[in-house]
């Protein structure tokens, strides 16, 4: 499987190229019709940076796919989906956020975005995909599975795919503690969004946001994902589930929590 990492200019988004197969693409590669793929969260101002990459590894995007719906995860969403001709896909209870990204951030967060990059202007994609758990995405022969991941947003998402990438395939700051290298016998890919993150999980307090559902979240299906697992957060380096079910004081606490209870502590991520 192909992936390839390029955090965005703003807030860091992680945005992700996946596609079967190894790259095809580079100076003298042959021509043939370009491969399908995905782009998963494609962050304000990325777009520049990403059509000559996807020209050059001969991919095209046939989903857009955005794991919750904060404007530092859909900033381009809408423009690369018009460019080719495809949806922009994310569970429905974070749909109605395409039709405000700026307002879903909170006005304190929504400040400090607009004071730094300015006026943001939005058009709301043309065509929608709204998910329910379990959903499946398809990219040739890329399959790509919704799993339900409320609390930093409603509709947070994880985007799981029982394969992982050619280690060349990654850049290698897109590999755990930036080695370079992935770890030995994973066997699936986590696209995780602000729902984890290396060491730390999503926020809660903005709009939308549930810390009560969080820890169910990261008690029920987080800590459910298998420990081969590599975690591709929506900032900062990749992990994997072994290592942040060690490690990460957010999912320490979770595990220690009784199952499925109504009482759940908030939590108080980064």
């Amino acid at each position: 499987m192909l992936l390839r990492t390029d955090p965005a200019a703003v807030l860091g988004t992680n945005t992700t190229v996946l596609a079967a197969g190894t790259p095809s693409g580079g100076p003298g590669a042959p021509s043939g019709d370009p491969a399908p793929c995905v782009v998963v969260d494609p962050g304000l101002g990325v777009l520049d940076r990403l059509r000559p990459l996807l020209a050059d590894l001969r991919l095209r995007p046939v989903a857009v796919l955005v794991t919750h719906g904060h404007l530092d995860h859909v900033g381009e969403a809408a423009e690369l989906a018009r460019e080719h001709g495809c949806e922009v896909v994310l569970h429905a209870d974070d749909a109605y956020r395409l039709e405000d990204p700026v307002g879903g951030l909170g006005p304190q967060l929504r400040a400090a975005l607009l004071a730094s990059v300015g006026p943001v202007a939005w058009t709301p994609p043309e065509r929608v995909r709204r998910l329910a758990d379990g959903d499946e995405v398809v990219a040739g022969d890329l399959r790509l599975r919704a799993v339900h991941a409320p609390g930093h947003t409603e509709g947070s998402t994880l985007y799981v795919v029982d394969d992982v990438p050619d280690a060349a395939s990654v850049a290698a700051g897109g590999l755990p503690d930036g080695t370079g290298r992935l770890p030995a016998g994973l066997t699936t890919t986590v696209l995780a969004g602000d729902v984890l993150f290396a060491g730390s999980v999503g926020r809660t307090d903005l709009p939308g946001g549930d810390g009560a559902l969080m820890a169910r979240t990261l008690r029920d299906v987080v800590l459910a994902l298998p420990d081969d697992a590599l975690v591709v957060p929506g900032h900062g380096p990749a992990t994997t589930v072994a290592h942040e079910r060690r490690t990460n004081p957010y999912l320490l606490q979770a595990a220690a929590r009784p199952a499925r209870t109504t009482d759940d502590d908030d939590t108080e991520p980064r």
